[in-house]
This record gives C-alpha cells, sequence and structure tokens, in this order.
C-alpha cells in the first residue's frame, strides 16, 4: 500500500495528513513532511500529525513520531497527534507513548 501525504499551514499549526500505510517502506515520507513541518514553524504554532487516515501504523511510524516530538520541543513547538483507528491508537497504547505524546481523537 502507498502512503498519501499532504500539508496544510494555518496561522497556529502545520498539519501533515497522512493517508493510508505507515510502515518500513513507507516511514520515509512521514519523516521527510514531519521534518519540513518543524522547519516551518515558530512557537507558538503547533504540527499536527494528521493519522485519521492511516489504517496501519509499525513501529518504524512510532519511532518516527517521537523524534519529531523531540526535535519540536527542542524549539519549544509542541506536536499533536490525530488518531482515528482503534487499532492504529492501540499501538500507541501498548508502547506507553499514548503517555509521552499528545494523542487527540481525530474522529
Amino acid at each position: 500500500m502507498e502512503l498519501l501525504i499532504t500539508t496544510e499551514r494555518f496561522e497556529d499549526a502545520f498539519i501533515v495528513r497522512a493517508k493510508g500505510e505507515i510502515d518500513l517502506g513507507t516511514v520515509g515520507q512521514l519523516d521527510s513532511a514531519l521534518d519540513a513541518a518543524c522547519d516551518k514553524v515558530t512557537p507558538p504554532m503547533s504540527v499536527v500529525a494528521d493519522l485519521t487516515g492511516i489504517t496501519f501504523l509499525a513501529s518504524s511510524g512510532l519511532s518516527s513520531l517521537v523524534r519529531t516530538h523531540e526535535r519540536c520541543a527542542e524549539q519549544g513547538t509542541p506536536l499533536r497527534v490525530l488518531v482515528g483507528n482503534r487499532s492504529v491508537r492501540r499501538g500507541f497504547e501498548v508502547t506507553g507513548l499514548d503517555q509521552m505524546l499528545d494523542i487527540r481523537d481525530g474522529t
């Protein structure tokens, strides 16, 4: 499956929307889009990873989000993650990343 990434900038947030599956073969696209988002925002803007269109999120995708969280935190930019799929949310819960990352219901 392929991954489709779109971005949109607002006054208060830079949104990275992903649709499809995030796995070892597609995580590079997510990394690139999130890195670009971090480069384009200044506090108090936030970076929003909209994963409501994601049907599968592998551990490589979770790692990408942790790296982005750390990078954004260094520059004082909040990262928010929108999740709309129960199985995707479960990945955050079983790893404890729902306690580290700002996970929100995107449905």
